[in-house]
């Protein structure tokens, strides 16, 4: 859920709470605008429960359960945590508790998947016919896969529990977390960026950042990624790391940066920060300007959607179209129930509220008309 390495302590609530998921919902009405986006939606589903799915924002008009639409009787599996669009035609899903990268093209349809990358999490690519994949497996590896042929092709072991991924000028760049550490206690929290040579896959050096529980996804802009650290959640307070992946020169900022996206030459952020002394949620909302790194609160140009965002019951992701500049953000509202997603436009003023079929919406991919 919130966090990889609080799963286990919670997925009971999830199993026992399945049962109360709400019908059938409908889109929430709404005027579309005429520069409105097609936005694929993933929701995770419930770890165990085999419910990911997707839904498919077109224009205003919310379609649940597309994949199941567009391929009957599929599901597309158990724990979908990151969605990529590769290509024109190609979208990436990585399904961590099936061990699947599932395909689909931008018009829904699956096409194949690459199997047996057990418990991956978050993808990248190079756009030259590869991506990479993040595991918790076997102390934490990275899979590269040939797209031609759907197969894994080599592998890069890094930390402990690997989580975000970013690929610039011939290298990876991967988040360890070490989000286990509590579970497993046979390793402590990572605090390391593996700096890895995408074309042999081999790890050259790892970057120290001095931050602990690099968890999330990474979001880039340029040469710039944007790294979030969930802190140990006791004593260590969660912070933010804007690495620059052409001299591997970062920054670290005071504030969590837990769901956060690239607009514009801009770092936008919704940290979320949890402590297990209060069991209590804090969030924040913040900016950074590239390559300034100036920071500011708030959202900036789209400061009108933050009193919207911080009335949510639980934020969950944080999204601006490429095409359209339209902001949009996730409400988990108790992680076991069906979310809401949020569009908001280029002022900040909200446009709609859809209440979607799916459970913990997470991901977003705008599809060009």
């Amino acid at each position: 859920m919130s966090y990889k390495n609080t799963l286990y302590n919670i997925c009971l609530i999830w199993l026992l709470t399945a049962c109360s998921l709400e019908p059938a919902s409908y889109p929430t009405p709404s005027e579309p605008t005429a520069d409105s986006d097609r936005i694929i939606i993933l929701c995770e589903g419930l770890w165990g429960m085999d419910n990911s799915s997707l839904a498919l924002l077109d224009h205003g008009v919310l379609t649940n359960r597309w994949f199941q639409q567009q391929n009957p009787g599929r599901h597309l599996g158990d724990t979908g945590n990151d969605i990529l669009q590769v290509n024109d035609t190609l979208i990436a899903i990585s399904v961590n508790w099936s061990n699947i990268i599932q395909y689909i093209h931008p018009d829904g349809t699956a096409i194949a998947a690459t199997e047996n990358i057990p418990n991956n999490r978050r993808l990248a690519t190079d756009h030259k016919g590869y991506l990479y994949v993040t595991s918790y497996a076997d102390k934490g590896y990275v899979a590269k896969i040939d797209l031609n042929t759907k197969q894994v092709v080599d592998t890069c072991h890094v930390g402990y529990e690997p989580e975000g991924i970013a690929y610039y000028d011939g290298r990876l760049y991967v988040a360890n977390t070490g989000g286990y550490s509590t579970q497993t206690q046979d390793h402590g929290y990572e605090q390391t960026i593996s700096v890895v040579d995408a074309q042999t896959m081999r790890e050259l050096r790892r970057i120290d950042t001095g931050c602990p529980n690099l968890y999330g996804k990474i979001s880039v802009s340029g040469q710039y990624a944007c790294i979030n650290s969930a802190g140990d959640m006791y004593t260590i307070a969660p912070r933010c790391i804007v690495l620059n992946m052409a001299n591997d020169e970062f920054r670290v900022f005071n504030f969590p940066a837990t769901y956060n996206c690239a607009y514009h030459n801009r770092f936008y952020m919704i940290g979320s920060a949890f402590s297990h002394l209060t069991s209590t949620y804090t969030y924040s909302m913040h900016n950074i300007s590239l390559p300034s790194m100036e920071v500011e609160d708030g959202l900036a140009e789209y400061s009108k959607a933050e009193e919207t965002i911080l009335q949510m019951q639980s934020p969950y992701a944080l999204y601006i179209s490429p095409y359209t500049g339209h902001l949009y953000s996730s409400d988990a509202r108790a992680y076991a129930t069906n979310g809401y997603v949020y569009e908001f436009g280029r002022d900040g003023m909200q446009i709609g509220r859809y209440l979607l079929r799916g459970v913990n919406p997470s991901g977003f991919v705008a599809i060009a008309e």
